[in-house]
């Protein structure tokens, strides 16, 4: 596969794409190119001397929201992304990108192959941490909330929802890098609720 070409693909579908109203236009594009590397990185740690999946994991990373903003994403995602690939992929190369796209929401659904588990679980690992905290403010400032909505948010919603999705993981490596970003945006809040209140939180 020509994986420059490729990726232009993904450009062209999603580089500048506002598929969502609460993130930013071109978010499933960068999504996508984090999430490829994440999931090679689990792949090393996880697999480290399979690599033979190791272009069907990027690829699939890359489109696995190409259908974001037409629901159920997922579905129309693997539909789109056959269309574009078609010439681009050999036969059984692109049929495993296409389980990637429409099996990446699905998970603890149905047994799956390691190449989808590990773009499952970048996915979730892609959406925590810093990018969490990222995701957050942007969605408040599109809903014109303020200070107090977002320690709401994290008060009353966030420990509830991540409870829920670490148990969706796939991997206990990805289960230790999720712990880890969840103890920063806990840190990061404790300190965003105390500025908040006009403290001093330096030494």
């Amino acid at each position: 596969m020509d994986l420059d070409l490729i990726k232009d693909k993904a450009w062209q579908s999603m580089g500048t794409r506002h598929s969502h109203p609460d993130r930013e236009p071109g978010y499933a594009y960068y999504h996508g190119q984090r999430v490829a590397k994440i999931g090679i990185q689990l792949r090393k740690l996880v697999f480290p001397d399979q690599s033979s999946y190791d272009d069907v994991i990027v690829v699939g990373s890359w489109f696995h929201d190409v259908g974001k903003g037409i629901e159920p994403h997922w579905e129309y995602g693997a539909l789109i992304c056959r269309e574009i690939l078609a010439d681009l992929c050999p036969a059984d190369t692109l049929e495993k990108i296409v389980e990637i796209v429409g099996s990446h929401t699905l998970r603890k659904a149905g047994h799956y192959p390691d190449y989808v588990k590990l773009v499952q679980d970048a996915d979730i690992l892609d959406h925590f941490g810093s990018q969490e905290i990222w995701l957050r403010f942007w969605h408040s400032a599109y809903r014109r909330r303020n200070v107090e909505d977002a320690l709401r948010f994290q008060r009353d919603s966030y420990l509830p929802h991540i409870s829920k999705v670490r148990q969706l993981l796939n991997f206990p490596q990805s289960i230790e890098f999720f712990d880890e970003k969840d103890r920063f945006v806990q840190e990061f809040m404790k300190r965003f609720a105390r500025e908040a209140q006009g403290e001093l939180c330096g030494e």
